[in-house]
């Protein structure tokens, strides 16, 4: 009968393997999340324009009553209150002038919205700038719309909750790939040198 071993690989070889499972085990998660969300109604494709006063409110933005925000200061906010969660949004706009910061922030209850509930855009096509929002987020969102004032903003549309493809479950955003890059090696340094501290003890005894 023969005897079945785990092949022999460094520590850090191991950590990342792990860290590689971990990942694949949570995308799948999330994946089967939204499947079930969208399968019962909790998620749904929604279009909101600017004509939807009822689901947003601004600050220090103008709007001209048909498709155009000016913002009036240094700090432009729209906060959206579209009655569900949200998981993607895409943001059609066309800008007067280029290099505006476009962020999105979701809060957590009792957190508001923080530097660390932020999401960077994808630009996607002409004009158009998705985020990706965790599926743990509260329903209600701020989008950060520009950095200046002056500037005029054409919305077209705000989309929320397109369907996306499978495989994008399973591709990690900048930060994610950041932390699967650094992890896994820092804590294989970790683990060899508390292994090298416990074998040192253990020669003094």
């Amino acid at each position: 009968m023969k005897n079945h071993r785990l092949p022999h690989l460094p520590l850090w070889a191991w950590c990342y393997l792990l860290a590689a499972a971990l990942w694949l085990v949570y995308s799948g998660a999330v994946l089967a999340f939204d499947t079930l969300c969208y399968a019962t109604g909790r998620l749904r494709p929604q279009t909101v324009t600017l004509n939807d006063t009822a689901l947003y409110t601004l600050e220090q933005l103008e709007y001209d009553g048909q498709s155009t925000l000016i913002s009036t200061e240094g700090d432009p906010k729209l906060f959206l209150t579209p009655g569900q969660p949200v998981r993607t949004l895409r943001l059609v706009a066309q800008y007067s002038a280029e290099g505006q910061e476009k962020d999105l922030y979701y809060h957590l209850p009792g957190r508001g919205y923080t530097a660390a509930l932020r999401v960077w855009p994808t630009l996607t096509g002409p004009d158009e700038y998705s985020y990706t929002v965790p599926f743990y987020a509260g329903q209600n969102l701020r989008l950060d719309l520009c950095d200046r004032s002056g500037v005029a903003i054409t919305v077209q549309a705000i989309v929320l909750n397109e369907p996306q493809p499978i495989a994008s479950y399973f591709v990690p955003s900048l930060w994610q790939l950041l932390w699967l890059t650094a992890l896994p090696g820092l804590a294989a340094c970790g683990l060899q040198l508390a292994a090298e501290a416990v074998s040192a003890l253990r020669r003094k005894k």
